[in-house]
């Protein structure tokens, strides 16, 4: 299973109890009359902010994504010079309320996010695809930690870069041989938080004294007073591109990159292919010999279909890895 990988998307999660996209952008538009500005009152626009978008383009009640993608626009087109050349036709009770949403969006889908409780140990069964005296190597598009849950709760030693000492980021520790799973969470984490050493700044000691640290519940109250932790997590959200240029997310991707042009196999668990970056890679890796095992009760990706080495297992997470379907399908093509 070495040259085997695995790739998480949202499907992936379900079973645990977490949201699809789906039904995290529900629970999104149920929250947004309620959500404060950033001057702390009650917006009740923000829900008819999302309706008025919603009934110019319907998928919208179905991906918050394309919500935040039209925020952005909305915004763009009403600076210069952009606004000389582009008619806006927003109701002007909501043109005050459109530009306080990307400051409040993001806290309330990790809020919404945070709420859930779950049950993933059945994503413990990633274990059974460790390699003797190495690592498997699981890259996850989603900002839960239910795959960490599940880990410790089975004992399966795992790695996310974060060290369980500093809580700070040290990707050195990916270079372990110890039997088990590294973790590489392209988009952030519930548990990644911003934070600001407050004895470094104005001093020119150090220009590095913005820096994530992975905080488990209960870990901030340990941490010195100098440390000030955001209340958001570190989260890479729409609008636009999710590539980073900053770590940890330069370095995740790049090892996602590195990998996956040498993998045999790809496990894809529940993931919608809405990401452009991430498509591209398995274009890639199919291109280069490598097979995709798309696991999903949902539809095929018609963008592969013609690819003898693109695999479809129309079956949930859970039941396909508590029955081993992965496992048998991996060996029909000879893995």
């Amino acid at each position: 299973m070495k040259e085997t990988i695995f790739l998480l998307g949202a499907g992936a999660s379900v079973d645990a109890g977490m949201p699809t996209v789906a039904g995290l952008t529900k629970k999104l538009r149920e929250h947004l009359p309620k959500l404060r500005d950033v001057n702390g009152s009650i917006r009740p626009e923000f829900g008819d902010v999302f309706d008025f978008i919603r009934a110019r383009e319907p998928s919208v009640a179905e991906n918050y994504e394309r919500f935040f993608e039209w925020i952005k626009l909305l915004l763009e087109a009403g600076k210069e010079p952009f606004r000389r050349a582009i008619e806006i036709n927003v109701p002007a009770n909501l043109t005050g309320a459109i530009p306080h949403l990307p400051w409040v969006l993001g806290e309330e889908v990790a809020r919404i996010l945070e709420s859930y409780e779950t049950e993933p140990n059945y994503l413990a069964k990633l274990g059974d695809f460790t390699p003797n005296g190495g690592r498997l190597k699981v890259f996850s598009l989603n900002y839960d930690c239910c795959l960490e849950e599940a880990c410790g709760s089975a004992g399966i030693d795992i790695i996310t870069g974060f060290s369980p000492q500093t809580r700070k980021w040290r990707p050195s520790l990916f270079q372990t041989k110890v039997k088990g799973i590294s973790l590489y969470k392209l988009h952030g984490s519930l548990r990644w938080f911003p934070t600001t050493d407050k004895n470094l700044l104005g001093k020119g000691l150090d220009t590095r004294f913005h820096f994530d640290l992975e905080l488990k519940p209960g870990d901030r109250e340990k941490l010195p007073q100098n440390l000030e932790i955001d209340r958001k997590p570190d989260l890479v959200l729409g609008p636009g591109t999710k590539l980073q240029v900053d770590d940890p997310f330069a370095t995740l991707f790049y090892e996602f990159h590195r990998t996956i042009r040498r993998a045999k196999a790809v496990v894809v668990i529940g993931y919608g292919y809405r990401d452009s970056h991430v498509e591209k890679k398995l274009e890639e890796a199919i291109c280069g010999g490598a097979h995709i095992l798309d696991v999903n009760p949902g539809s095929q990706n018609t963008k592969f279909l013609s690819s003898c080495r693109y695999h479809h297992l129309r079956m949930p997470a859970k039941d396909a890895l508590m029955q081993d379907r992965i496992k048998s399908e991996l060996g029909k093509f000879g893995i």
